[in-house]
């Protein structure tokens, strides 16, 4: 087994997560976000193409959320455990090791992150993932709602985990 493929790194990623967690809560999903750039498509495959910045959901939870994400170009971390939906940043810089010229590096391990926003759990109505889009679609229990970038074998799992854990009811 590959101790730096994707499912090593969720592993990683659930670990740091679960440092911030309450004794007895549950971490249900944990996945990397990042802004929406808002972009089309082809101004996402071709750099430098023009394009518009998203303004943004309007207000509401999501627009809570949306004001603690860093820039399009910075991942963050979503996490939903039983008791809230949480947002969570890179507690320091983080850098990839130098390529190797021959061979390959280990990746780098994943630095502390730090709890920048949360919600109760019912604030969180549903999750739905397109995993083509690699988007993740969040709706909250005031009618907000904000689309955030998210790989799509993680984005699924999270919809699946806030439908098990009580989205939409």
């Amino acid at each position: 087994m590959n101790a730096s493929g994707p499912a090593a790194r969720q592993a990683e990623l659930r670990l740091r997560v679960a440092e911030h967690l309450e004794p007895g809560e549950t971490l249900h999903a944990a996945l990397w976000i990042a802004r929406d750039p808002g972009l089309p498509l082809i101004s996402r495959l071709a750099p430098g193409m023009p394009g518009s910045p998203p303004p943004g959901p309007a207000g509401g939870i999501a627009a809570e959320l949306y004001r603690h994400l860093p820039e399009h170009t910075v991942a963050a971390t979503l996490a939903l455990t039983g008791d809230r939906l949480r947002l969570l940043l890179l507690d320091g810089e983080f850098r990839p090791p130098r390529r190797r010229l021959f061979g390959r590096s280990e990746p780098a391990p994943l630095p502390p992150l730090a709890p920048v926003w949360e919600c109760p759990r019912a604030g969180l109505a549903t999750a739905a993932a397109d995993e083509p889009a690699g988007s993740l679609t969040l709706r909250f229990a005031d009618g907000s709602a904000l689309a955030v970038a998210a790989p799509g074998f993680t984005a699924v799992a999270f919809a699946e985990a806030a439908g098990r854990s009580g989205a939409g009811g």
